[in-house]
C-alpha cells in the first residue's frame, strides 16, 4: 500500500471515530413533528439545527397558549423567534434558556412563527 493510501486510510478512520463519539454525545431525538397542546396550555418547542420540534402545535381555536422556546446550541438559525401576524413580535432565544411567549390560537387556520431568517417555520393550528 502508498503511503498516500494509508494516509487516506488514516483520515477515514479518524473520521470515522470522531463521527462515532459525536453520535453517542448526541442528544436524545427532538420529540414529535406535531402535538396537541395539553390541558395547562404550555408547551415546549425545543430549537436546534433542524428547527423546531413540534412545528406543529394544535389547539383549540381562542385557547391561550405559553410557547416556551429553548434553544439546544448556538449552532443553529434559532437565536431568534418572530411572530409575523402579532405586528412582528419577536423574541431573543438565548441557549439553554426557556423563553415563553404567550399566544391565542386563531379563530381557524394558524399563528407562523419563524427563525430571524426564516429557514425554522412553526405553527400553532386551530382545531
Amino acid at each position: 500500500m502508498s503511503s498516500s493510501h494509508r494516509l487516506a486510510v488514516v483520515a477515514l478512520t479518524t473520521l470515522l471515530a470522531a463521527c462515532q463519539r459525536e453520535a453517542a454525545h448526541r442528544p436524545p431525538s427532538p420529540g414529535p413533528s406535531a402535538v396537541t397542546a395539553p390541558a395547562d396550555g404550555r408547551v415546549e418547542v425545543r430549537v436546534d439545527d433542524q428547527g423546531y420540534h413540534p412545528a406543529t402545535i394544535r389547539a383549540a381555536a381562542g385557547r391561550s397558549l405559553t410557547l416556551v422556546f429553548r434553544r439546544a446550541d448556538a449552532l443553529n438559525c434559532g437565536e431568534k423567534v418572530k411572530f409575523p401576524s402579532m405586528g412582528n413580535l419577536e423574541r431573543d432565544l438565548p441557549v439553554g434558556q426557556a423563553v415563553e411567549v404567550a399566544v391565542i390560537v386563531p379563530a381557524s387556520g394558524e399563528l407562523a412563527f419563524t427563525c430571524g431568517m426564516g429557514m425554522y417555520r412553526g405553527s400553532v393550528v386551530a382545531q
